[in-house]
């Protein structure tokens, strides 16, 4: 009995000693097993901590170019007007002036910015070729070119050091190309690839339909991100061109003066000539009024000797005159349309369009392609914005807004090559020294047309002052009743672009360019 007793003690004392070993070594495991966990657990967070880093860096850098582009856009709206042009401040080559900023690519340039056009010969094609763009130089004549865009727009943040150290050093680099539109919209055949839009292979482009494509290059806080976008910027405008006819009145035309008016020889068709057109009615016939005469330019011109014409040539080489003391005749045999001097009987002819339910409701909106609610966007695309018109002279050009009375009493505005379109919100003053170049906006654009009261806008056109362009009022402006001449002269207003928007051309923003 005790020897069994001893025998069961003993195999109980090896088996508590095994399942302790098994504990043991089943802790030890799952002590390994932590461990592991533990370290590739702070690997994959390392890692994690890495990429989420470079993540950062990388939208940021991404974020700064966008505000690159941005940007970009906004410099290129206040130069719009130049960047196409060879007139005197423009920037193309062949310019006479020293405002030039872009210089031809060659097809053998690999480098940024010339590398973000493709060349016509490598089947990719997309309209803007190597060979027929310009790239941006901040000085052409400079010993090394600088090809980034004077933008200094980012707030670098500092210490509190002295002098301050930048702490944040992201920012961004742009460039940009240019693309002078070769395009007749009056050609386009949407199956004829010759008829697309393209880039000028002129040599000396010359027009204000371009694009640009916006090189922006950005970098994060710390410089080791890097990211390269491109944008292509395209310009509008969203009015329906110059005004067809010579005087666009909502109120009656009553002068108590001499008007000689020069019409646009094709405003209703081909050989169809329009001076006046208005909603109410124009009093040529009537007895006991002004002196009315309307002509073409070829009689205009005729009534004086060429030595006081003033001859113009402008950067195309067109060659056209004007004549500031000329009249157009009184007589139906010497050219006369409608008119009202006594040597013939008065006559109101085709080329006065009054009583006219076709009349634009709004001339604002009819010029500028916006809505008068929106006249803001017009007002702040202008070239110059004034309270009055006391430094308006021959170098004024563009489009000119003016938030006051404007009195031009003997002054000469724009010039038949760098003609003006002048809004004035307030009211004006012409006098016989007078002579303008360009179009005569005369409008009160916080009252809607159906709300202006006639005379609200006081208007005074009197001695004979000279508009060469057209001129456009709105109800409220005060009845035409003075002695003026306007000359409808198409060379002149085809140089005046009121409004031109500059938008991205869609589809054409990418962050996946491999530029050889």
């Amino acid at each position: 009995m005790s020897s069994l007793q001893n025998r069961c003690h003993s195999k109980s004392t090896n088996l508590g000693k095994g399942q302790s070993g098994a504990a043991l070594f089943m802790v030890v495991l799952i002590l390994v097993i932590m461990t592991v966990m533990l370290f590739f657990n702070a690997r994959v967070t390392s890692f994690e901590q890495i990429i989420s880093g470079n993540d950062r860096r990388a939208k940021l850098a991404h974020h700064v170019a966008e505000a690159g582009i941005s940007h970009a856009m906004r410099f290129f709206t206040r130069n719009i007007r130049d960047i196409g042009s060879i007139e005197a401040s423009g920037w193309l080559p062949g310019s006479p002036g020293a405002n030039q900023h872009w210089l031809p690519c060659s097809a053998d340039d690999t480098t940024l910015p010339c590398a973000a056009a493709s060349l016509e010969a490598d089947g990719r094609a997309d309209g803007f070729n190597r060979e027929n763009v310009y790239y941006y130089v901040e000085d052409p004549d400079a010993e090394t070119l600088n090809t980034y865009l004077p933008l200094q727009a980012l707030v670098t943040e500092y210490d509190d050091s002295d002098p301050p150290v930048a702490i944040d050093n992201t920012g961004y680099k742009v460039q940009a190309l240019l693309c002078v539109m070769d395009y007749d919209q009056d050609k386009y055949d949407p199956g004829n690839v010759s008829t697309y839009a393209k880039c000028s292979d002129s040599g000396t482009p010359d027009g204000i339909n371009v694009a640009i494509r916006v090189i922006s290059t950005g970098t994060s806080d710390d410089g080791s991100a890097e990211a390269v976008i491109t944008q292509t910027l395209a310009n509008v405008e969203p009015g329906g061109g110059p005004p067809s006819v010579p005087i666009m009145s909502f109120n009656s035309i009553a002068p108590n003066g001499n008007l000689n008016v020069v019409v646009n020889p094709n405003a209703s068709g081909i050989g169809v000539p329009t001076s006046i057109w208005s909603r109410n009615y124009a009093y040529i016939e009537e007895p006991g009024g002004g002196s009315v005469a309307t002509c073409e330019l070829e009689e205009f011109l005729l009534s004086r000797d060429s030595s006081n014409w003033r001859s113009w040539t402008d950067a195309d080489g067109v060659v056209y005159e004007t004549c500031d003391s000329c009249t157009c005749p009184d007589k139906e045999d010497d050219g006369a349309l409608s008119h009202t001097q006594s040597t013939d009987p008065p006559r109101k002819y085709f080329d006065i369009v009054d009583e006219d339910p076709d009349y634009p409701d709004d001339i604002f909106e009819y010029y500028f392609g916006v809505a008068r609610t929106e006249y803001h966007q017009v007002r702040d695309a202008a070239d110059e914005v004034l309270e009055d018109c006391s430094s308006v002279d021959v170098n004024t050009r563009g489009l000119v807004w003016v938030d006051g009375y404007c009195q031009l009493a003997g002054k000469e505005v724009g010039s038949a090559i760098a003609p003006v379109a002048l809004v004035t919100t307030k009211g004006l003053s012409l006098n016989s020294n007078t002579i303008m170049y360009g179009v005569l906006v005369i409008t009160d654009p916080d009252i809607p047309p159906e709300d202006q009261a006639e005379d609200a806008i006081p208007v005074t056109l009197n001695g004979g002052p000279v508009v060469y362009g057209a001129v456009m009022s709105d109800p409220g402006a005060a009845t035409f009743n003075g002695g003026f001449t306007v000359v409808y002269v198409t060379d002149i207003l085809t140089k005046i672009h009121p409004l031109i928007i500059l938008g991205n051309l869609p589809g054409s923003w990418t962050d996946q360019v491999t530029f050889n």
